[in-house]
């Protein structure tokens, strides 16, 4: 009887379990989906930025990119867990490319929990935004804190078609010295001063970049929170018909205990 309890009542923690599971799946599919669509509007606004930093290439009185100042690795990571290696990934691609004179800006608790395991300290810890409505503000910051910068590099979980992704960084500061080949033809109109007129665009320029690595890695996250979350599923659905399988079995050895009893008290009285 005791053995039978136990496994009714690890049945029910796991079919509890299971709704959890189930819950955590959908927000993570929802949510992905949500960065995956957001994708869309981040590209064209870093295009856009890049074609006004190009036609504005062909002015007279560019400055020259400053030398000087420390280098900033801004780093993006997840806020929560349930994503597999998705943040060793991150931290060890950074073990790997960050340079010594380079400042650490981290983004996201649980890249900062490794950091110090690593026994890397950021200059700067923000955390990481879990809704696609969050990236703006959180970008803003970002940005905000960057802008005394002169050298920057971002590296962040890049979302790929197949569902996986990649972790990459790219270079958001200085701006480009050259323009691209597809610059305008004719220079535009403009009524600022050209190195004025830059700095107000390089704001802008290093927001959408660090925008759009926001949303790549939150799609990415998402989906891997998807995947650890089908895997957690299937688990917890061959350990219930395991259970499933020892109830039964229980309930045959009750059932054989209880007739036994009853044989041998039904002989017991009739012996008497």
């Amino acid at each position: 009887m005791v053995e039978l309890a136990r496994i009714e009542a690890r049945l029910e923690s796991l079919g509890q379990l299971g709704v959890l599971v189930t819950a955590m799946r959908s927000m993570a599919a929802v949510r992905a989906r949500e960065a995956q669509d957001a994708l869309i509007g981040t590209q064209a606004f870093c295009a856009t930025v890049d074609r006004a930093i190009a036609s504005l290439s062909q002015l007279p009185g560019r400055k020259t990119p400053d030398e000087t100042g420390a280098p900033v690795l801004l780093v993006i990571t997840s806020e929560n867990g349930f994503v597999g290696g998705f943040n060793t990934r991150i931290m060890e691609h950074v073990q790997e490319i960050r340079m010594p004179e380079e400042r650490l800006v981290l983004i996201g608790r649980r890249g900062q929990i490794l950091a110090g395991e690593m026994h890397m300290q950021p200059e700067i810890a923000l955390p990481m935004t879990s809704r696609v409505s969050g990236v703006t503000q959180l970008a803003r910051r970002a940005t905000n804190r960057l802008m005394g910068a002169t050298h920057a590099r971002v590296v962040f979980a890049q979302h790929e078609k197949s569902g996986t992704y990649a972790v990459v960084h790219r270079s958001v500061l200085p701006l480009a010295a050259d323009p691209p080949q597809n610059a305008a033809a004719a220079p535009p109109l403009h009524h600022l001063p050209t190195p004025e007129l830059l700095d107000r665009l390089a704001g802008e320029y290093l927001f959408a970049k660090i925008a759009h690595a926001l949303m790549e890695s939150l799609a990415c996250e998402n989906n891997v929170r998807l995947l650890t979350m089908d895997a957690a599923t299937r688990n917890i659905d061959s350990r219930f018909d395991k259970l499933r399988r020892e109830e039964r079995q229980a309930l045959q050895e009750q059932t054989t205990s209880d007739m036994l009893d009853v044989i041998v008290g039904s002989e017991a009285v009739e012996g008497k």
